[in-house]
């Protein structure tokens, strides 16, 4: 088993390509049509985050898994670890935190920086998100 950070810039056509070449990865309705917003199946992972048409998830994936992933168009494999049970995240998250070049892809979908949020009673509170957007139980 592999953890990883996936990464797909353009999900939309991350979508119709699955679609056209292996359309039991997407969640289909009992119609067979395709589930909106569309949703890939088939692999363990946190919910993914998104910004624009850009996506990332963290995934626990099978060694074919992590072959087909790391050969899907579209698709980067920003960090992954063994998964060795407990630590693994931080072995995960290490990699894209201690490469700048990975650090940005990664900023680039998920915001980490602190902002002003409502505190439900007329003023605001200052919100500082947590470094890492999902980890799989058990890493």
């Amino acid at each position: 088993m592999i953890d990883a950070i996936l990464h797909v810039a353009d999900f939309p056509a991350l979508v119709a390509y699955l679609d056209t070449n292996h359309p039991e990865l997407l969640e289909r309705d009992d119609d067979g049509s395709l589930t909106q917003p569309p949703r890939v199946t088939g692999f363990a992972r946190t919910p993914a985050v998104m910004n624009g048409d850009a996506v990332m998830a963290y995934a626990r994936l099978r060694d074919a898994e992590a072959d087909q992933w790391r050969s899907t168009p579209g698709v980067v494999v920003l960090a992954e670890a063994p998964f060795e049970g407990k630590g693994t995240a931080d072995a995960v998250y290490d990699l894209v935190f201690n490469d700048p070049d990975l650090l940005a892809t990664y900023d680039s979908v998920y915001d980490r920086s602190p902002r002003d949020m409502p505190d439900g009673e007329g003023s605001t509170i200052m919100y500082t998100p947590p470094d890492r957007f999902g980890i799989i139980a058990g890493a």
